[in-house]
């Protein structure tokens, strides 16, 4: 069975900081949720996006609102935060209903994978 499309938007992602000594940067990427992951991808103009990263949605133990007291160094001023694999991927929306429709659609989707489910219905508009 094919996964179906949910969600797709581009996002700003703030770097992962697996190492310690990797500096801290925020990068635009076109962000896909379907019903087994979500994926984020590079536009490369004049190609087909190249895939940066993938999580599945077994491995999401959470998604979040983020409120921060401090500067958000990039322009999309929405955060919120994906924890999967032990590890946070902080993610900034444009606009407060584009971040609470994500973190809805990956609770909801997360929700539903553990029941089994391939299927995610969600209206969005």
């Amino acid at each position: 069975m094919f996964p179906r499309v949910i969600l797709k938007g581009t996002m700003i992602k703030k770097s992962q900081q697996k190492k310690r000594t990797s500096p801290s940067n925020y990068k635009e990427r076109l962000f896909v949720l379907d019903t087994q992951e979500l994926k984020y991808s590079e536009r490369r103009t004049g190609k087909k996006p190249m895939v940066k990263g993938c999580i599945k949605l077994n491995t999401i133990k959470c998604a979040e609102t983020v409120f921060s007291d401090v500067p958000i160094p990039c322009n999309y001023k929405y955060p919120f935060q994906v924890f999967h694999d032990n590890h946070y991927l902080y993610i900034f929306a444009p606009d407060n209903d584009c971040r609470q429709r994500w973190v809805r659609a990956l609770k909801e989707g997360k929700q539903l994978e553990h029941q089994g489910t391939r299927y995610v219905v969600i209206a969005v508009g």
